[in-house]
Parts: structure tokens; sequence; C-alpha cells
């Protein structure tokens, strides 16, 4: 049993550690880039998100192209995206904010 128990925790580590966005155990609130251009400014923002709940249910539609259409954002300018998450996956969310015209 000790031995499933920790083969189990290794494969959500190694899995969990091959991310592009570090996450925490206990607890995570990352801001980060996903993508940027030449931003002098921008008149709209829109932001959704994606959330998951036990890592057994994960539900949204953060797509860009539907934040952009929320807004009337025709030309993107700038994406970031938080990442909230705590104990390992019992409640995560993925923020993501577009910035355009």
């Amino acid at each position: 049993m000790k031995k499933i128990f920790l083969s189990l925790v290794l494969m959500a580590f190694l899995t969990t550690a091959a991310l592009a966005t570090p996450i925490g155990i206990i607890y995570t609130d990352v801001k980060e880039p996903v993508t940027a251009t030449s931003m002098d400014s921008y008149s709209k923002k829109a932001e959704a998100a994606n959330l998951s709940i036990l890592n057994l249910v994960s539900f949204g539609n953060a797509s860009i192209e539907n934040i952009a259409k929320q807004r009337g954002i025709t030309k993107i300018k700038n994406v970031d995206k938080q990442t909230f998450s705590i104990l390992f996956g019992l409640f995560t969310q993925e923020t993501f904010t577009v910035y355009g015209d």
C-alpha cells in the first residue's frame, strides 16, 4: 500500500514539474505573460477564467478569442495569465487577461 501511495505522489510530482507554470503544493499565485507586442497603450481589457476542483472537474471558456469578443477587442496587444492554486489542486483558477483596442 505504501509503495502505491509513494508511486502516486511521485507521478503527481513529476507531471506537475513538467508544466510551464510553477505550481506549489500548498499555495500558488503566479502571474506571467502569454504573449505580447509593442504595447504603447490599450483602450480595452477583458478577463475570463478556467476553474478546476480537486483536479477532477474542470470548466470554463478562457480562450483568447472568446475573451476578445466579450469586450469587442479586435486588435490584441497583450495577453497575461494568472494561476491561483490551493493545496495541490484542491482548487485551481487560471485567469487570462487580454489587452487591446
